[in-house]
């Protein structure tokens, strides 16, 4: 906006009315707004007006915000561009100058917010240092790019806080964190990762009881070393998102206060089968203990109590003990994950107690149909026994009851059982994984308790879904996976796996994902290659060739399934639960003329009642 335009618009605003302004003393104070006192110009010109339009006796609509409203402290996330306004809040963090004519910027926070600040060179401010509180007043909120900031000018007065008047840091429950904040958090430091970066001093995993997250301290930090097993308050870390996943960073205005166990906030006592990710204090039974496959692990095994049961590790660290099978414990800070779409129990040294208690478990069996990623009890029958495709595997095929059924696999190991068609078994303490969307349970290091003359009803898995395919979600298509084994996870557009990170010789697979409506339910649906290839005449050579001969890449076979089976009916047939189909077999909807016309008849009879 140039300054001749403002002079121009204000002389003929006041010129219309009757009252003729001196140039050269508009254009002086016009000047002195913009470039000394650094206002934004629309604000400068309203604010002129308004000194004009008072000085003239005119009733003109108010310029801006009032000298009181600029007084009153207003919260950082209620700031608006080109307003005068008056924070209090904590330097967290000061970014260094690029310009001569900026003394200072950063960011500043309050219990609202955070919002980037600027003190201009010409307002011979006092220096304001990171990790204080400061109240600045009259400053002026500018916006570009399309964010608000804070703008110091030789207008803005700058006092720092006393202490008793800086209001206290409120703690943030890991759960309720959200990318782009300055927080602090209680928690304790769960697993520290190897540096891979000078710029990294030190990262690893931090939880509370509310859930987990990846911390990361700077190395220019300069911050002490935290321990793995100990408890801490971080107050100013800075949270982050990449790749879908929250973290949050440790830098040099960061407080770091050490939590004794006798400090620790309580926690309350969780049964196993409602665990969920965070610190937790459980009681329960050794009911296995697995083979050791790492140096750099202790002890596996599955912790149980009559809600249900989960697996636990004890990493290879100072203090740490290994467990007794069938003895009961009380665990006070086991820190719970999820792995492989499965909850995990990590036991650190220390935090678990013997229990007197010595009493049996009645296992915690649930139907087929409910089964999911973890340690699961059922009682199944061997419906179908697969041909062995690995030297590793001793046996496979599928199990199933009333509800449903589920694949089965038995690695070769010495304690490797057999399981006889037809008959009935009590799995306990099995473990369940997910891959390519299909569940499949691990009989390794379960208890198998045939039950002879015993029978079940088996639930046929081809269960049929008719509706419409009505959305179609990101990650169909043609998609790539992890390579390693037993893993299988989508990966991102970087080629990266939440669990095994950046995976460049990635496997290609074709799915869809999206809502088949039948009418009355929308079912989260994921149909398998096989049932894209049926509905679209794609298969996976001439998907990775359409993609690679298209600038759209990927997106070219996501835009070719959308165009084919969008708001098309179709008929799915797979495995069901709860409002998720997974389908194996999908085919269009044809139109039948007979169903047609019932219906119609029947609408037409009804609207003779």
């Amino acid at each position: 906006m140039e300054l001749k335009e403002i002079a121009d618009r204000i002389s003929e605003k006041f010129a219309a009315a009757g009252h003729p302004i001196d140039r050269a003393k508009l254009e002086e104070k016009i000047n002195r707004f913009v470039e000394e006192f650094s206002v934004p110009p629309a604000e400068a010109e309203r604010s002129i007006i308004g000194d004009y339009a008072r000085q003239f006796g005119m009733e003109l609509p108010s310029a801006g915000p009032s000298k009181q409203d600029a007084d009153s402290v207003i919260p950082i996330s209620e700031i608006q561009a080109e307003q005068w306004v008056t924070v209090e809040g904590q330097i967290v963090t000061l970014i260094p100058s690029r310009s001569p004519s900026v003394a200072q910027s950063g960011v500043i926070m309050d219990s609202s917010g955070t919002m980037r600040f600027t003190v201009w060179a010409k307002a011979n401010a006092p220096v304001m240092e990171q990790g204080k509180w400061y109240r600045i007043e009259s400053a002026v909120a500018d916006e570009y790019n399309g964010q608000v900031s804070l703008k110091v000018h030789s207008g803005t007065t700058i006092t720092e806080l006393a202490p008793d008047s800086v209001p206290e840091p409120v703690i943030t429950p890991i759960s309720e964190i959200k990318p782009k904040q300055w927080i602090s958090v209680e928690g304790e430091v769960t697993t520290i990762f190897p540096p891979r970066s000078p710029s990294i001093a030190q990262s690893g995993i931090f939880a509370d009881n509310s859930g987990t997250i990846r911390f990361t301290v700077w190395a220019s930090a300069n911050a002490p070393l935290l321990e793995q097993g100990h408890w801490y308050r971080l107050d100013l870390v800075e949270s982050d998102e990449f790749n879908g996943q929250l973290s949050i960073k440790v830098h040099s205005g960061t407080k770091i206060t050490p939590i004794s166990r006798d400090e620790m906030p309580d926690i309350e006592k969780t049964p196993v089968g409602e665990l969920s990710p965070g610190v937790a204090l459980v009681e329960g039974k050794v009911v296995a203990i697995e083979k050791q496959s790492s140096d750099q692990i202790l002890q596996r095994g599955v912790f149980a109590d009559d809600s249900g049961a989960v697996r636990f590790i004890i990493r290879n660290s100072p203090g740490a003990e290994p467990l007794m099978e069938n003895q009961w414990y009380a665990i006070k800070g086991a820190v719970v994950d999820r792995y492989r779409g499965a909850f995990s129990m990590q036991i650190n040294p220390g935090t678990a107690t013997p229990l007197l208690e010595d009493r049996s478990i009645r296992p915690n069996i649930i139907p087929v149909a409910q089964a999911g990623p973890g340690i699961v009890c059922l009682r199944v029958k061997l419906v179908q026994e697969y041909e062995s495709t690995s030297e590793r595997i001793f046996q496979s095929g599928l199990l199933g009851e009333e509800s449903g059924t589920i694949r089965f696999v038995t690695w070769k190991d010495d304690m490797a059982q057999r399981l006889v068609p037809d008959m009935v078994y009590g799995i306990y303490y099995a473990s369940v994984d997910e891959f390519n969307g299909r569940l499949s349970v691990t009989l390794n290091g379960a208890t198998l308790l045939p039950d002879e003359g015993a029978t079940i009803q088996v639930r046929s898995p081809n269960e049929e879904v008719k509706g419409a395919f009505v959305h179609l979600s990101p990650g169909s298509g043609l998609i790539k996976r992890c390579p390693v084994e037993g893993c299988g996870r989508v990966l991102s557009r970087q080629n990266y796996c939440p669990i095994h990170e950046i995976q460049p010789n990635y496997i290609y697979d074709l799915r869809v994902k999206g809502w088949l409506d039948d009418g009355q339910k929308t079912y989260d649906t994921i149909i398998s290659r096989e049932g894209v290839e049926e509905l679209t005449g794609l298969n996976l050579i001439t998907a990775q060739e359409m993609a690679e001969n298209n600038p759209l890449g990927l997106d070219t076979v996501f835009y070719h399934v959308n165009e084919q089976i969008l708001g098309r009916y179709l008929i799915c047939r797979g495995r069901v639960f709860d409002n998720r189909l997974v389908a194996y077999n999908c085919e269009f909807q044809t139109f039948d003329a007979g169903m047609l016309a019932e219906l119609m008849n029947r609408a037409e009879g009804g609207s003779h009642e």
